[in-house]
């Protein structure tokens, strides 16, 4: 906007300057607003301002990007594909525990049967 308005010189282009400034100056407002509304919310998760939201959010990013890294080598050095997915954390556990309960099921059955002889 700065850029057009600033091409806008000359008698004949006044108009044109009018609506650019205009324009420029509802920008401005509603940057403003935004900015506002950003600083509400990162307040609204326990953070002062947006600066220290950014430098905890780029601290956890790197961290983030090197265990995915750690992830890469460690799947090309074994072979095979490292799963840490919740999702199949559970659907292995629950696989175990009703791998135990058949298993207690089927030694409860065994031992009332020896009594019924």
């Amino acid at each position: 906007m700065e850029k057009e308005l600033s091409g806008a010189k000359g008698i004949f282009k006044a108009k044109q300057r009018k609506e650019l400034q205009d324009q420029a100056e509802q920008l401005q407002t509603q940057i403003g607003s935004m900015k506002h509304y950003l600083s509400s919310i990162v307040q609204g998760y326990g953070y002062k301002n947006v600066k220290e939201f950014l430098a905890e959010y780029r601290v956890y990013k790197a961290a983030y990007s090197d265990y995915q890294s750690a992830i890469a080598r460690r799947e090309q050095q074994t072979g095979k594909k490292v799963d840490d997915s919740f999702r199949a954390k559970l659907q292995q556990m629950q696989k175990r525990v009703k791998e135990e309960e058949q298993h207690r099921s089927n030694s409860y059955q065994r031992k009332s049967d020896r009594g019924a002889r």
